[in-house]
């Protein structure tokens, strides 16, 4: 992790993978195709907002080009102008392409709604995260109007054994199928707090599954706290999971116990709006991710 400090705020940044690309041949390459996914790539790789001359200096394009390229994307969804800061961010159709099932595009576009509100009010760093495959996606990462930002890269794993929303996606499973995806060897020691024994973890996930929430103090990043809550769909299963990540040792007023009804109570409203029905208990699990 690094933590430049920009603008007066704190920044910490997670790893990004770089995942190699195929070269197709020259025959078969279309330029404008690369640019635009070039642009697309650029975004989420930055984790937040770029502007157009910005894109530009990156992509070592000018900025007349880019700025064709962003308009087309943008007109079609890909992605979405900040109108306050005239720069650039993932649009909903990018974020609903790695989504699939009934209600996905409506949980991206409320979850990205709550967690504006959480960044906004309250200066809590908000993620969107999904089990894909045994692995946890981030699928949304909006950074906190606050002191201290943590950056992540929409389309980036995260660990699962380590934050607030792994937890509640791994108690989205039964306990067989949590042994399965975590595996007996001993778990990367990420900070000196992180649960590292896979039995251990397991044992957790019955009480995670009966509060409905998940909470992790400095297991992920020294000095940050995170809850984690999960989104059912109109069955009660466990289609996603919603979490923000604050900072412990600021005079913010935050703590876990303050800022769980928050996360719980968005959770919530976006799974109503998947169709949860209002007499469904919120906590326990009646499905896997």
């Amino acid at each position: 992790m690094s933590a430049p400090r920009i603008a007066g705020r704190r920044v910490i940044v997670a790893p990004r993978p770089q995942p190699a690309r195929a070269e197709p041949r020259p025959s078969a390459r279309s330029q404008s195709l690369e640019r635009g996914l070039d642009v697309l790539e650029t975004i989420a790789a930055e984790g937040g907002e770029l502007g157009v001359r910005e894109l530009a200096r990156r992509l070592g394009l000018s900025p007349t080009v880019v700025q064709r390229l962003v308009s087309s994307l943008a007109t079609r969804g890909y992605i979405e102008k900040n109108d306050d800061t005239s720069r650039y961010r993932l649009g909903h159709r990018t974020l609903a392409l790695g989504v699939t099932g009934e209600g996905a595009f409506d949980y991206v576009v409320a979850a990205r709604r709550e967690l504006e509100r959480l960044a906004h009010d309250h200066h809590l760093n908000g993620f969107l995260s999904v089990l894909r495959g045994g692995r946890a996606i981030y699928l949304l990462a909006v950074q906190a109007d606050g002191p201290v930002a943590i950056r992540v890269s929409p389309g980036s794993e995260m660990p699962l054994h380590s934050t607030g929303a792994g937890k509640v996606l791994l108690a989205s499973l039964s306990d067989n199928e949590a042994r399965k995806v975590v595996g007996t060897r001993r778990l990367a020691a990420i900070t000196p707090h992180t649960i590292t024994d896979p039995a251990a973890l397991v044992a957790l996930l019955p009480k995670v599954r009966r509060q409905g929430f998940a909470l992790v103090n400095e297991e992920n990043i020294p000095g940050v706290l995170s809850v984690g809550a999960p989104i059912r769909d109109r069955t009660g299963a466990v289609v996603a999971a919603l979490s923000v990540a604050f900072p412990k040792y600021l005079d913010s007023g935050l703590t876990l116990a303050s800022v769980e009804p928050l996360v719980t109570a968005a959770a919530l409203r976006i799974s109503r709006l998947l169709g949860m029905p209002a007499s469904m208990p919120t906590n326990g699990t009646t499905g896997s991710v």
